[in-house]
Parts: C-alpha cells; structure tokens; sequence
C-alpha cells in the first residue's frame, strides 16, 4: 500500500510520534537480536537509517521536517 492511498485518520500528533517512536525502538530490537554479536559493528548506520525512515514516514503524512 502506497502513503498515498491511506485514508486520513485523526490522530493527535502526540499519537503520531508516540506510534513512530514505537515503531522506531521495535526495528532497533528486531536489528539487534537478528544481528546478534555483529549488532555492534552494525548499529551506527542501522540507526541512521531507521531514523530517516521515520523522518521520511512523517514528512509523507504531512509533517515538515526541522531542518527545512
């Protein structure tokens, strides 16, 4: 399903980020326990990369970024 074809929902921003931060925190775990002892080789760019994952995921449903 793409961003796009979701219907709206009306969710507090609060919701938003506590479902993001969710979410975010659940990748991490499942990255650290498929990696095992390699996680921590792994880690820096794993987290780089699921937080712009979620960055991303915010500005698709209409948040604006920080940094813009």
């Amino acid at each position: 399903m793409k961003t796009a074809d979701r219907k709206p929902t009306h969710e507090t921003p609060e919701q938003v980020l506590t479902a993001a931060e969710a979410w975010y925190r659940g990748q991490v775990e499942l990255c650290r326990k498929s990696l095992g002892t390699a996680w921590p080789e792994h880690k820096a760019w794993i987290v780089a990369y699921l937080r712009e994952e979620v960055r991303l995921r915010l500005i698709a449903r209409g948040w604006r970024p920080r940094d813009a």
